[in-house]
């Protein structure tokens, strides 16, 4: 509250405001800035009144509180002097982070694929089993122990191909849903596919499962996908794919997420995705979104990063990407994350399940059971490795010096804790730098989301003072430069033993 205090003689106190240290500027022309915070999600555009306050601000520190400053403080860009605003943003992050309320749980039912893309994490040689009735049964046990006491559940179908194993998908979710419904638990699910298996009578199941949303990844037109993303046997799965798509959404039994993995080679044939989608007449208006995504060597058994590209090129290739996806109808407006990297891995109570019943953190490491933290079935303890799950658990980006003074904080939440807890496992700098694309290219995605609600046009950027990394190399923000690149790999820790 910025009311102030009252003295015992009833007079009020002097109220003493000072910046968010989670303000970013994106410069424009004609003297205007964007402004966003990360905390609070306010988003404005300033003129040069509003600028030159700002900074009289800034280099003055805490001022006392008057009219002047009431946008500012409505926004969150200014906040009371005697607050501690990174315990502000801690204490909103635990809270998330351990919220016994949501249950997260993600299954593989089977770690079998029937494709043989070379860039794929799991590797190639992937194990063709798939979880056993007994299996099943200790699974349902486990999801069912957990959801005792919860308000709301989300389970995420993932592989291998998760569609190689469908009797594992209705079997579970049989029971997930029946004793959520019985208790009174909201439960929602989503699926992780290559989408060659997503027919018409699978969707309908699918949907009866509850499952809302597939991930689908296509990587170009025919050609480019087909040598990219083809069956273990060679053959193409392009046209089939999207058949499956289109006959699904028609529908309207899933609404489908478009995965676009990009690295050094091919921003053509992702812009090729886009134009068949849209010629296809597939977008937003009918449950068709598409998203990129580095490729990334994040695993011992993955092909290598020879074509990875380094995060600043990959955050200059998706922006361009992002424009056009917007422009085709393929990408809502972009909305900027809260706490990007809160996910099953660092969240307590929550786990991966792959087929032998073994459960990891971590959607990467479901093929390394050495790195696994229990098991469901009776018999085993269902805590083998205590040590692997607390350096999960104990992980935190507020003890990491570079993540603790960013400004995207609030935005990006330490984003990959793997990259973190196992960042000796991963290579090159895509593979090993935790920090998302959007540090990189944040005042594209800003300017992007200005445009979209016509508060600015492609006149108002600035070529040289507007684009997030700037000539130098160095990422800017405003009050808080962004650390470079060398910085955070300095401030990762140390190579961790298993």
């Amino acid at each position: 509250m910025l009311d102030g205090k009252f003295h015992t003689d009833g007079s009020q106190a002097v109220t003493f405001i000072k910046p968010s240290r989670y303000t970013v500027l994106v410069p424009l022309t004609n003297d205007r800035h964007l402004a966003y915070n990360t905390s609070s999600q306010a988003f404005s555009i300033w003129d040069a009144d509003d600028l030159a306050l700002w900074n009289a601000l800034v280099d003055h520190g805490a001022q006392e509180f008057s009219a002047k400053y009431r946008g500012f403080v409505q926004g969150g860009y200014c906040l009371n002097a005697d607050a501690d605003e990174l315990e502000i943003v801690r204490a909103r992050y635990e809270n998330v982070r351990h919220n016994d309320s949501h249950l997260m749980m993600t299954i593989a039912p089977t770690l079998s694929c029937n494709f043989g893309c070379h860039y794929c994490f799991q590797g190639l040689d992937k194990p063709l089993t798939k979880m056993t009735p007994s299996v099943r049964t200790a699974t349902k046990a486990f999801l069912l122990e957990q959801l005792e006491g919860r308000k709301s559940f989300h389970l995420t179908w993932y592989g291998g191909e998760p569609l190689m194993d469908q009797d594992a998908i209705w079997d579970v979710s049989k029971d997930a849903i029946a004793y959520c419904d019985a208790n009174g638990i909201k439960y929602t699910s989503m699926m992780i596919s290559n989408g060659y298996k997503m027919t018409v009578p699978v969707a309908e199941k699918l949907k009866k499962a509850r499952v809302s949303r597939v991930q689908i990844t296509i990587d170009g037109d025919a050609e480019a996908h087909d040598s990219r993303r083809h069956l273990t046997s060679g053959r193409g799965t392009f046209d089939k794919i999207i058949k499956n798509i289109r006959e699904v959404t028609a529908r309207r039994l899933l609404t489908v997420s478009v995965r676009v993995n990009i690295d050094g080679q091919n921003e053509a044939n992702a812009r090729a995705v886009l134009d068949e989608l849209h010629a296809e007449g597939l977008g937003l208006h009918n449950g068709v979104s598409v998203y990129f995504a580095p490729v990334e060597s994040v695993a011992e058994n993955a092909s290598g990063c020879d074509g990875c590209l380094s995060k600043t090129d990959y955050a200059d290739v998706e922006s361009r990407l992002q424009q056009l996806a917007f422009e085709k109808g393929l990408m809502a407006t972009p909305k900027m994350p809260r706490f990007l990297g809160l996910c099953t891995a660092v969240k307590p109570n929550s786990y991966v399940i792959v087929p032998n019943g073994d459960l990891h953190k971590c959607w990467d490491t479901v093929m390394e059971s050495k790195m696994r933290v229990g098991s469901v079935m009776k018999g085993s303890t269902r805590k083998t490795d205590a040590g692997i799950e607390a350096m999960w658990n104990q992980w935190s980006p507020f003890d990491n010096d570079v993540c603790s003074s960013c400004t995207l904080l609030p935005t990006c939440g330490g984003a990959c804790a793997f990259k973190f807890v196992h960042n000796d496992y991963a290579s090159g700098e895509a593979g090993r730098l935790p920090c998302p694309s959007l540090k990189f290219n944040m005042a594209e995605q800003l300017f992007l989301r200005a445009k979209a609600r016509g508060f600015v046009t492609d006149d108002d950027w600035h070529q040289k003072n507007s684009p997030t990394v700037k000539e130098s190399g160095m990422l800017t923000g405003n009050t808080h430069t962004f650390s470079s690149i060398q910085a955070i790999h300095n401030a990762l820790q140390g190579p961790q033993e298993l």
